[in-house]
């Protein structure tokens, strides 16, 4: 056992990357292990050989994704079916961790990071797993056993970390306890059975006393049973098979049937006992290739293990909720935080969020920072490009006139996007606009900016009555968008500072920018450059390789944006007198409702987990758009998610199926 122990160390446990991939492998490939360990060790060397000797690269951008639903598919029975099965013998048995409780982490050992920071000690994952490694090999050769108890590996923590056994196990159980939770699909079954009046018992190859899974169980709604089987008190386990005939000598001649999701111990050995088994898959096991792998450690292994936990182990979702869980909850619980953290770097007096995009964002920001001040504010590309038409001519151009060039645009429908009739300026309004005419358009705009922005004096009225409420009080001033090239932030700043005279500081934040493939990618670089944006996700100094694949020809502008949109219209400008004027129609309402339904579920899931570790709050950029990454590396996935919702481009008023 001392080689093999030498052997894992020597070609799984000095690369991190190797270690990864390695412990996936056994993970998703259950008692291959134990069949045929040639093969995986055959892998091991593989991985060696990849990334010690020829340094290829690990960086994976694209990601497997189910094209249907990934909710309710973990198990092929029905909660009604699985208590049918398993209420035909006389005695049920349980598995415990990863069948009724589940941990909220993609791999069990994750646990030990949380253990680790609350003891202050640095790499206490990798210092724990070898204790118990070693305990166990101490116990082999001592007692002729591998079960051993918590005391034994604290121990040897102790001796190695210099910290008191006694607080090691402690802190030990106590995060168990506060951080494990019931499966809601095993608890239905387990309840059923009960009812059932079948003789329930707890199975389970673990290390802890009985006092703390009577403890464990009890908080997460698992009463009843008759009765409890350690590895560690029975001095066998699940794993060698022995613990089932204690079983069946306590309770005699009976029909007996187990459980669990390890194919070699919960199903093969129980078998061989004359158990009857069910095989409950491991859920990070079969939803790990649906998961991004580049993110932080921790902030990704528990946004693995939860999402993992909420769509294999629950009823049937649909797939804007699952792509809101997915793939929102953890940007839009990250962004908020980012916000927070930039509102005080900037001495923000308040926060505006803007429509449409900040919907959703100013609704949990609230919610977790209740005493900043915020304001959910009516303004949008196009109508800041009005405001300021006289301001930034070269923008209003090339937003209204430019970008339509050959798009099959007629100028009576450019100019009413304007607000403004193509006859004032003597143009046709049935001539398209091509490149033929475009310059002769353009120059008519130009020649005549000044009395287009004075035939916007009455929004320019309403919109300067409006602020003037808003920004009472303030000198600073940070705002919130989706994205891209920060355009309403800069054009907020020039109507406040430069139209209407006021000596406000004004700040933006956005979630992601233009990207390199853009024409006008560096529109914006010198506000970022100035600390006047502030990017979240990725910019062109900004984890580039976002930067770099994030592609708005491919629409992930569009599939991002909605994950922050709103149920209501949008905003087109403001009227005279006052006046507010919105979009007639509002697109895909009950998508954008599913989407948002699953984001905060999500980011409850996730506050969860934080009670117990307050520092993941500090989600980075990457590792919030990382879910994203994996779901836009799957042009079937999202064609799935979005068959029937439209966007709308806001310049032209033209909707289209995405």
């Amino acid at each position: 056992m001392g080689a093999k122990l030498k052997l894992y160390d020597l070609l799984i446990n000095r690369n991190r990357t190797v270690k990864h991939h390695y412990e996936y492998f056994v993970m998703t490939h259950d008692g291959l292990h134990a069949k045929a360990p040639f093969i995986s060790w055959g892998y091991a060397v593989w991985l060696n050989i990849k990334y010690t000797i020829l340094h290829i690269p690990d960086r994976e951008l694209k990601y497997k994704q189910k094209a249907g639903n990934e909710s309710g598919s973990a198990f092929e029975m029905s909660a009604e079916e699985t208590t049918a099965v398993l209420c035909k013998a006389d005695i049920v048995s349980f598995d415990v961790f990863d069948t009724l409780i589940l941990r909220p982490f993609e791999a069990p050992a994750d646990l030990f990071y949380i253990i680790g920071e609350k003891l202050g000690i640095p790499d206490f994952r990798s210092l724990r797993k070898k204790c118990e490694s070693e305990a166990r090999k101490q116990k082999l050769q001592t007692d002729g056993t591998t079960e051993i108890t918590i005391e034994d590996i604290y121990e040897l923590v102790g001796k190695k970390a210099g910290i008191s056994p006694q607080l090691g196990i402690t802190t030990e159980c106590d995060t168990e306890l506060a951080l494990c939770r019931a499966n809601p699909f095993m608890l239905e079954v387990y309840k059923k059975v009960l009812s059932a009046g079948k003789t329930v018992i707890i199975t389970t190859d673990m290390y802890m006393s009985e006092s703390f899974f009577k403890e464990l169980l009890h908080k997460n709604g698992f009463d009843g049973y008759d009765g409890i089987f350690l590895s560690c008190a029975c001095g066998c386990g699940k794993s060698d098979g022995r613990i089932y005939d204690i079983i069946k000598k306590q309770y005699g001649n009976k029909r007996y049937i187990h459980i669990g999701d390890n194919r070699h111990s919960d199903i093969k050995n129980a078998a061989k006992a004359g158990f009857e088994t069910v095989y409950y898959p491991n859920i990070n096991s079969i939803a790990g290739e649906y998961r991004p792998h580049d993110m932080s450690y921790l902030v990704g292994s528990v946004y693995s293990g939860l999402v993992n936990a909420r769509l294999y182990c629950g009823g049937h979702c649909s797939k804007a909720y699952e792509y809101g869980y997915k793939c929102g909850g953890l940007l839009i619980l990250g962004y908020c935080n980012f916000i927070y953290k930039a509102a005080l770097l900037k001495k923000a007096d308040k926060i505006f969020f803007f429509a449409r995009d900040g919907y959703i964002l100013k609704q949990v920001f609230d919610r977790l920072y209740p005493d900043v001040a915020t304001e959910y504010i009516y303004w949008s590309r196009t109508a800041a490009t009005k405001l300021c038409a006289d301001i930034f001519p070269f923008d209003y151009v090339r937003r209204f006139v430019s970008q339509k060039v050959s798009r099959g645009y007629t100028l009576k429908e450019i100019f009413s996007a304007m607000e403004l009739s193509c006859t004032d300026y003597s143009l046709m309004p049935d001539k398209t606009l091509t490149n033929a005419n475009r310059r002769r358009v353009e120059e008519k705009v130009y020649n005549n900016i000044r009395n287009i922005a004075e035939s916007y004096s009455g929004m320019i009225k309403s919109a300067k009555d409006y602020f003037d409420e808003k920004t009472a009080g303030c000198k600073n001033i940070l705002t919130v968008d989706c994205g891209w090239a920060g355009s309403g932030s800069i054009m907020l700043d020039a109507l406040l500072n430069r139209k209407f005279g006021m000596d406000i500081n004004v700040t933006g934040v956005l979630a992601g920018t233009n990207v390199k493939e853009q024409l006008d990618s560096d529109f914006s670089e010198t506000y970022f450059a100035d600390g006047k944006l502030i990017p979240y996700c990725f910019s062109s100094s900004l984890n580039r390789r976002y930067y770099e694949n994030h592609h708005p020809d491919m629409k992930h502008n569009i599939y991002f944006e909605l994950l922050f949109g709103a149920p209501e219209p949008s905003f087109s400008g403001f009227g005279a007198n006052g006046a507010m004027n919105f979009d007639s129609e509002c697109e895909n309402v009950e998508t954008v409702k599913e989407i948002h339904s699953g984001e905060c579920d999500f980011i409850k899931d996730y506050l969860g987990v934080c009670k117990t570790a307050p520092y993941l709050e500090n989600i980075s950029g990457s590792d919030a758009y990382a879910p994203f990454a994996a779901a836009v590396g799957d042009d079937k996935y999202l064609a799935g998610v979005f068959a029937d919702t439209v966007f709308d481009d806001t310049a032209s008023g033209r909707k289209d199926k995405i």
